[in-house]
């Protein structure tokens, strides 16, 4: 019979199909309304073999995946650190294909996982044995493997601060070939903004009109745009309808926050949006690369727009739910311009809260941005004062150990990025792209199974953290660590409740975060953070029921 083996192992590794060797996971723990994974490493050495069964059984409700791999031609970034794994390697796992537990292949020769989560729902205390068992096509047991699930006492609260990840709606429908805003388009659209919202993302962004970001200079991406326009003379009319019904359908979805598409280009606040208006019976572009941003006829469009979208969102009560941006990544070079910009907004938009990407820390030092969202390699400055900001990274930040999610990266440098937001007292996380299916500028689509690092302009694993299945959105393994790292945010939340937050950073400090660069590295050491933080809550509960 072909050799054969189960292993049942933490989810806190990258599995390749040419490894062998696993930890065993042994014990894993939740609390009653968290969530866990597990992995199931299927090690066969012969011959592919069909019609495979699998079986796992715990008294918990489950969900079983498949690990895909996928290429990452650009990975090893010249400019980042030496903290990666996979080095020289171009296949990575990543995708978590939905997955049939009988008639599968079990492929040859490599090491075959399935990723199991425990689902985040509330459950009974207690201890839950797993066993798994592999079969081939006769009933034969090809292997089995076993561990315990225990969950504990205490329940997670909401993660209270914004959590985005820029949504870029023409993926969806460059990716599947459809209009938006068509019935499929909102299946699609919502199974999207539900697999965020299960993973901690709970902050939407909203393209008013097609989004100015990443798009070269003369250039446009598929036109995405929620505000109906319509153009007699030099007066302008609004439709909300569609507005309205995107924020009904995002907030079913679990979205708290919307975040509102930017009113200028990127890195400079230099030109106005794509925007598209009906102007004589004709629909067409009005605005774009060839609208100075400063000019009367943009100027005069937001005059006419922005009170507009404030009555509705005072009206539809998603005025305090709600915020605005300027320009993404806004450079000195352009400072003046940039002021005159938000002095207008603010003027039309005075009660809304102004949020932008900022790496160059005089902007943010010259009270130019409400809410600034720092780049973590320049955040130090920020620390300790009383200031309000938010964090963000994306591929510059691959270097002196920042916390980041490339494909590359050991599970531990992604997930901790939760621990760091609750240490620094970020007042929120963004990211840029939860689905960019382009190159780098939008010069083209690409297949995100087939290219991962955006026409190889970024690493692999900044453009996007969700693939596009035939039926809607699929996870990433990267995507379930920052899952975890948001969970772990909130059992440190929880901790505090019990023993203050002095104590609690005391503890975490112990451990060995502190700041966004300095963390234990390796599964065990990582993991044993966590387990000083759940212990310390254990005990503080049992306290609590003895008094």
């Amino acid at each position: 019979m072909t050799k054969t083996a189960l292993y049942f192992t933490h989810s806190f590794m990258k599995i390749f199909p040419e490894d062998r060797a696993f930890p065993q996971a042994g014990e894993l723990s939740c609390f009653e309304n968290g969530s866990v994974s597990f992995q199931l490493a299927a090690v066969n050495g012969g011959l592919p073999l069909e019609n495979c069964r699998l079986e796992v059984r715990c008294g918990l409700s489950l969900e079983v995946r498949r690990v895909g791999f996928v290429p990452a031609e650009f990975s090893d970034h010249p400019e980042g650190d030496d903290y990666v794994i996979g080095k020289g390697l171009h296949l990575f796992p990543d995708p978590l294909f939905p997955f049939g537990l009988s008639s599968f292949q079990l492929k040859g020769n490599c090491t075959n996982v399935f990723f199991v989560t425990v689902k985040e729902e509330k459950k009974p205390v207690g201890s839950y044995p797993v066993w798994a068992q592999l079969f081939d096509k006769e009933g034969n047991l090809l292997g089995e493997a076993s561990g315990t699930i225990r969950v504990t006492r205490g329940m997670l609260p909401e993660l209270p601060i914004p959590v985005t990840d820029w949504m870029h709606y023409d993926g969806i429908c460059n990716f599947y070939g459809i209009s938006p805003f068509t019935p499929r388009f909102w299946t699609l659209c919502e199974s999207f903004w539900r697999m965020a919202s299960e993973h901690g993302i709970n902050t939407v962004y909203v393209p008013l009109f097609t989004p100015p970001l990443d798009t070269a200079v003369g250039g446009e991406r598929t036109t995405v745009q929620l505000v109906g326009v319509k153009k007699e003379g030099e007066r302008y009319s609004f439709d909300l309808s569609l507005l309205k019904v995107f924020l009904c359908r995002a907030d079913r979805c679990g979205m708290r926050w919307f975040e509102l598409s930017h009113l200028f280009t990127q890195w400079g606040a230099q030109a106005a949006p794509k925007i598209v208006a009906e102007e004589n019976g004709e629909t067409r572009r009005i605005f774009g690369w060839d609208t100075p941003a400063d000019g009367e006829a943009y100027t005069a469009f937001l005059e006419a727009f922005l009170p507009v979208l404030r009555a509705f969102l005072c009206e539809n009560g998603y005025r305090e739910r709600t915020f605005f941006h300027i320009s993404d990544e806004p450079s000195e070079y352009w400072l003046e311009d940039y002021r005159k910009r938000r002095a207008l907004v603010k003027r039309l938009l005075p009660d809304l809260i102004h949020i932008d990407a900022v790496s160059d820390g005089s902007i943010a030092e010259q009270g130019l941005v409400d809410l600034p969202v720092v780049s973590t390699d320049h955040i130090d400055g920020y620390l300790g004062g009383d200031k309000p900001f938010w964090a963000y990274y994306c591929w510059p930040q691959c270097s002196g150990y920042l916390s980041n999610r490339m494909m590359n990266m050991p599970p531990e440098r992604t997930r901790v990025i939760g621990m760091q937001l609750y240490e620094s007292g970020a007042g929120g996380f963004l990211h840029w792209g939860y689905n960019f299916y382009n190159t780098a500028l939008s010069k083209r689509p690409v297949h995100p199974f087939f290219e991962t690092d955006a026409g190889g302009c970024f690493p692999a694993g900044d453009a996007f953290s969700v693939y596009p299945g035939e039926d809607g959105a699929i996870a990433s393994l990267r995507l379930e660590l920052l899952r975890e790292g948001y969970q772990d945010y909130r059992a440190l939340l929880l901790l505090e409740s019990l023993i203050g937050r002095e104590e609690t950073l005391s503890l975490l400090h112990e451990a060995g975060v502190r700041g966004f660069r300095e963390y234990p590295h390796g599964d065990d050491a990582f993991l044993s953070v966590r387990r000083a933080v759940d212990g310390a809550i254990g005990r503080a509960i049992h306290a609590i029921r003895e008094s």
